[in-house]
């Protein structure tokens, strides 16, 4: 079929309710795509249309205008016309407009980022596979995204299992003069101290590839040639270890609710929640579940249906297309998608919206993993209730838009860390949430680290600018104590409470502190009371998670800074060699002299003061 394409220049949108009858009567009926233009010939929304004439006819009929439409038209200008020989070149030519213009009414789906991945260090001499979160860079080769972490860690540890591969870091690997006991529990094949060749360990992290990559079919058929290898040898104790491999996928591949599918495919699943909508993508390769991930519709004029907007969105500009799409709905432009995809991918691939037992499973694993993460992002539904009631319950004369709530932690008196936690009329912001570092003369010191945290929070800003409710954990001295602060930087229209734990520090005996010297017995009843304790709860948990991790980035430091006879030199050459403090303990007097620099003396010295003898 010979295509055409035809272009018309560009109308002047009519206002008036006469010119836009006879501006419609000269619209084409013929199939095509039309291009809405701002006053500067820039096309601002592209759509395509079976029968041009009805489907622009409907953007100026009264009855029919959205907010959307009404929005669209008061930014147009023009209005731009391409005439094609059918519905099917107009929809190729439609998304290829929109992939060159991006104008900014059309939908988009981005991809919604924060997955973890596996990462094969792939340009080592002895590459490690770790799981990844964040940019990907061309230092490794990466498989996924996994839907959450528990995801990548089972994935790791099949892959371990199988194949043998190590996860530890590069200063481990080479200081080790024995096995560690990942080796000892089966799940590396210690290439660190040259228990297997560099070749034997390439193919294994060859073969891992595979699997991560859903050609688990090549994969199988390969231990199969290496099996029945061994075996002809008669090694046949080789042999058995491809034996168990074989029966080890077999066995998962059999668990999985997506098994036997021979021929790739993507599971679609649309949720929606407080106005945001989320797509789901779970791909599947020769019966392997090769990734998922979610993509978050952006604000913009849709005059399609989402599933049918994200298919020829995601798939029209991608690379590459299943054989099957999986969805659990009707689409109106089934056939005419099926045409599309099949001409842009010269082959067959077919929208299947009646799916069977098989992938009902598919669908339902998609649907998990989609709303899972749409469940960690969604909004408290109940955020506007609690607001309400807590301004009420206050007696706060201003609008209650923003509260901020700090808590202090240590241990033992060091090491203290102040948590700033915020919500909004939305629920957690948590990208507003604040760390401070006490200075060290307040460690140990709860007053004092609160008045330190309100003065390097409040220095310097406007009255304006201040939460509309502040919170913090402790007593009626503490909440004095801050106010005093306010006063003295001139602040004195501030709403700020406190909340403390009672008799064995149980919730039901907290007791909220008010800035007027009032004190309020908890009620489990009371809603703006409850609402307190969550804040109270989170501010809390916040703080502790990062003292621990303060703790935890100080204690190697420490311990080792305490060691007599260990200057900075000598730390930094007990740390590259053994590669954690962990390892140091563990190290014996041997160990510790063959380290460059530390002598039998004070290896001596050093195993003592770890051991405390």
């Amino acid at each position: 079929m010979e295509h055409k394409i035809t272009s018309i220049s560009p109308y002047l949108i009519p206002v008036l309710e006469r010119e836009i009858k006879d501006f419609i009567k000269e619209v084409p009926k013929s199939p095509g795509v039309y291009k809405f233009l701002d006053k500067y010939n820039n096309p601002i929304y592209i759509g395509k249309a079976k029968v041009l004439k009805n489907r622009v006819a409907s953007y100026f009929r009264q009855s029919s205008r959205t907010k959307k439409i009404i929005k669209l038209l008061e930014q147009a200008k023009f209005i731009d016309f391409v005439l094609t020989n059918t519905e099917l070149e107009s929809l190729l030519h439609e998304q290829f407009l929109i992939k060159e213009f991006k104008p900014k009414f059309n939908v988009q789906f981005k991809d919604d980022k924060g997955y973890p991945w596996i990462k094969i260090e792939s340009k080592k001499k002895f590459p490690a596979a770790k799981s990844f979160l964040g940019k990907k860079l061309e230092n490794g080769k990466f498989f996924g995204p996994f839907p959450n972490s528990y995801a990548v860690r089972d994935a790791l540890k099949l892959v371990q299992k199988t194949f043998k591969l190590r996860n530890c870091s590069d200063a481990y690997f080479k200081n080790r003069t024995r096995p560690c006991l990942q080796y000892e529990i089966g799940r590396c094949s210690a290439p660190c101290i040259g228990l297997i060749g560099k070749d034997e360990y390439l193919l294994e992290v060859k073969r891992a590839e595979l699997l991560l990559e859903g050609k688990s079919e090549d994969l199988v058929n390969n231990f199969y040639i290496s099996m029945d290898k061994f075996s002809q040898a008669k090694d046949y104790e080789k042999a058995a270890i491809y034996r168990d491999r074989i029966s080890s996928l077999r066995d998962i591949q059999r668990s999985q609710s997506i098994a036997g599918f021979n021929k790739s495919r993507d599971a679609i699943y649309v949720s929606s929640s407080s106005n945001q909508i989320k797509v789901g993508v779970t791909s599947v390769n020769q019966g392997w579940v090769t990734g998922h991930k979610n993509y978050l519709q952006i604000e913009g004029f849709d005059e399609t249906d989402t599933l049918g907007n994200f298919i020829t969105h995601r798939y029209l500009n991608n690379n590459d297309c299943p054989d099957f799409l999986v969805i659990n709905q009707k689409l109106e432009n089934k056939v005419l998608l099926e045409k599309a995809l099949s001409s842009e991918f010269s082959r067959k691939i077919s929208i299947i919206t009646k799916p069977g037992k098989k992938d009902k499973g598919l669908l339902d694993a998609c649907k998990a993993n989609t709303e899972y993460v749409l469940r960690k992002n969604r909004f408290d539904k109940g955020i506007d209730v609690k607001f309400k009631e807590l301004k009420e319950g206050l007696q706060l004369q201003n609008d209650l838009a923003l509260i901020e709530s700090y808590d202090i932690s240590h241990h033992a008196g060091k090491n203290a860390v102040a948590g700033c936690v915020v919500y909004t009329a939305r629920g957690k912001a948590r990208n507003l949430y604040r760390t401070y570092n006490i200075s060290k003369p307040n460690w140990g010191n709860d007053i004092g680290s609160m008045t330190e945290l309100i003065e390097r929070r409040f220095s310097g800003v406007k009255t304006k600018e201040l939460p509309g409710l502040i919170i913090i954990d402790g007593g009626k001295t503490h909440l004095k104590q801050v106010v005093q602060v306010f006063h003295a930087y001139d602040i004195h229209e501030v709403n700020v409470i406190s909340i403390s734990k009672g008799v064995r520090r149980k919730a039901n005996f907290d007791t909220i502190h008010l800035s007027n010297g009032k004190s309020i017995k908890v009620k489990e009843a009371a809603i703006f009371h409850q609402f307190i304790q969550e804040i109270r709860d989170e501010t809390h948990r916040y703080a502790l998670l990062n003292q621990k991790k303060k703790m935890r980035k100080t204690a190697i430091h420490s311990s080792l800074d305490e060691l007599s006879g260990v200057g900075s030199v000598r730390k930094k050459v007990l740390l590259r060699y053994f590669g954690s403090l962990e390892q140091i303990k563990r190290a014996s007097v041997e160990d510790l002299s063959e380290v460059e620099g530390i002598g039998k003396n004070t290896a001596e010295s050093i195993f003592r003061q770890l051991h405390n003898q």
